[in-house]
């Protein structure tokens, strides 16, 4: 996720061009799917919908009606469908101030990126672009295309110079949504600003975010030896471009996102962003997953959708309480995901859970239904008592949200993109059968039980005193039915070299164990230690062997 308004006086007048989605998935990526589970997607969106006052999200905190994000809203909304109404509210409420949005002052008097953004927004809910809140946005935008030169086709905004401080905050993600708005449009512009936005594709695949100097001699990533990978813009074009991939040199440039993209994925499915966001995050895995959807790499997607549900706002039985309010909304990462587990949306976060919803939503068309139903699994017979036990969850939803309750102690986990989950709970130390819970939204699917065994001195009986060739018996109470006991002999070492025999094996239905041996000619002390499952289970003796 990008951050591009970097002055106080510009962040309420600046389309944030960075922090997007762009328009629906073409059908055919759509059927790709597998099995997906439209109830993710379904519960953000209604939040997202939820978020917005007469079709504008109102920043509550700097009190400001942000059209930028807005727009990335309803292209979300549009994406995943089934909220034609809130796109549609947003299109009429920009439609209205469409001069404050792309012309906002502070020296930019039409901004190039803004006005792609428009072109896009209207095109997906069906409004006439040609006329919309009194502009051409078509012709608006072609006029913001360079003709010749080494800049031919890239976007440029209209910046009054003469105001201190002016400049041109183009960049690759505005002339991706030029591209996305300009072809569906039909425009002669179309094909200049194509070439110019796959030039901003380095040799590695992906595309980069900032052009260079409108007066360097070189325009392309490549040329450009500060230029670094990010994730957001190169999905962001891929997304652009898909209008275009019957043509031979697009299907190139987008075979090479795509491999780059699929390399850049993490083993659990997340994606970082750009220098500054390159750890997990929301924003980048949604848009990534949704690239990869797309193109048609429905299992990565679908694994980028598993990271994303994992932090969407979901209560699940004891274990987390969201607020009613906040249901649905997807937290940025990790911390974000653990404050909103214990503070509700306020107006100081609200943009960050907007901004990481409305990017990582459209991903969530591909998160995977379960296998079946769950299934809750502990597998060993006896635990040591005390500490915390793996309770393990298969036929899980990749991704959502796992409760395991016992007594009063409750453990929130997420199922992997393989549909497992491991939720670790603390047992009694001491001697117990401990009954486990688990759930899923739906509710319980399951229960385990846990056997525990404490720490005991085991009871056992023998011969004091045994002639050579008689028989010794040493028997064991107190074990745990089945539990694994070893005893061990050690005889008298004075003749020769110390030796012994043992046996080991499980109890008895009754917890009893038994050694039976024909004492050997090793007269003097023989000693005797006996283990259950666990070294905190024990005993010793000895007995003396004579003539």
């Amino acid at each position: 996720m990008h951050h591009l308004l970097g002055r106080a006086a510009v962040v309420l007048a600046v389309p944030a061009l960075s922090l997007t989605t762009l328009g629906a998935l073409a059908p055919s990526a759509q059927a790709a799917q597998a099995a997906p589970d439209p109830a993710p997607a379904a519960a953000s969106a209604a939040w997202l919908a939820g978020q917005l006052t007469d079709g504008v999200l109102h920043n509550d905190q700097y009190d400001f009606d942000d059209y930028g994000l807005s727009i990335d809203a309803a292209l979300a909304l549009h994406a995943v469908g089934g909220q034609d109404a809130a796109v549609q509210a947003v299109s009429d409420r920009l439609a209205a101030n469409l001069a404050s949005y792309t012309s906002p002052g502070y020296g930019t008097v039409l901004s190039a990126g803004g006005t792609a953004k428009a072109l896009v927004l209207a095109q997906a809910a069906g409004d006439d672009p040609t006329s919309y809140g009194g502009a051409n946005l078509v012709d608006q935008l072609e006029g913001r295309v360079a003709t010749g030169g080494s800049i031919a086709g890239r976007i440029q905004d209209d910046v009054d110079t003469t105001q201190a401080g002016a400049a041109d905050y183009a960049n690759v993600i505005g002339q991706a949504y030029a591209v996305q708005g300009l072809d569906a449009a039909g425009s002669t512009s179309t094909a200049a600003a194509t070439d110019f936005l796959l030039a901003q594709q380095c040799a590695g695949g992906w595309f980069r975010l900032y052009f260079a100097d409108a007066d360097a001699a070189g325009q392309s990533c490549d040329a450009d030896a500060t230029a670094s990978a990010d994730t957001d813009v190169t999905a962001i074009a891929v997304l652009s471009l898909l209008g275009q991939a019957d043509d031979a040199d697009v299907a190139t440039h987008l075979d090479a996102a795509e491999q780059w993209l699929l390399d850049a994925q993490r083993a659990n499915g997340s994606f970082g962003g750009g220098t500054s966001t390159e750890a997990p995050n929301a924003n980048s895995t949604g848009l990534a997953g949704w690239a990869l959807g797309a193109l048609g790499d429905t299992e990565a997607a679908a694994d980028a959708a598993a990271w994303v549900r994992a932090h969407q706002a979901a209560n699940v039985a004891n274990c987390v309480y969201y607020d009613a309010g906040d249901l649905g909304a997807i937290a940025y990462d990790d911390a974000a995901r653990r404050t909103l587990q214990g503070t509700p949306i306020d107006a100081s976060t609200q943009d960050q859970f907007r901004r990481a919803t409305a990017q990582s939503l459209p991903a969530l068309q591909f998160a995977p239904a379960g296998t079946g139903d769950p299934h809750a699994l502990f597998a060993a017979e006896y635990v040591k008592a005390g500490g915390k036990k793996p309770v393990g969850v298969i036929g899980a939803a990749p991704g959502e949200a796992l409760c395991a309750t016992l007594g009063e102690q409750s453990v929130l986990g997420h199922a992997t993109k393989a549909g497992e989950g491991t939720l670790r709970v603390r047992i009694p130390s001491r001697t117990a059968t401990s009954k486990v819970t688990v759930a899923n939204a739906a509710g319980a699917f399951g229960t385990v039980k846990i056997r525990a065994l404490g720490a005991k001195t085991l009871p056992f009986t023998l011969k004091r005193v045994v002639a050579v060739g008689e028989k010794q018996v040493v028997k064991v109470r107190g074990l745990a039915p089945g539990e694994l006991f070893s005893i061990q002999i050690t005889w008298s070492a004075k003749r020769s070299s110390g030796s012994g025999e043992g046996v080991a094996g499980q109890a008895n239905r009754k917890g009893v164990a038994v050694l039976r041996t024909k004492v050997p000619r090793r007269f003097g002390k023989a000693t005797v230690k006996i283990r259950g499952q666990f070294g905190n289970r024990k005993a010793a003796g000895s007995f003396t062997v004579t003539r």
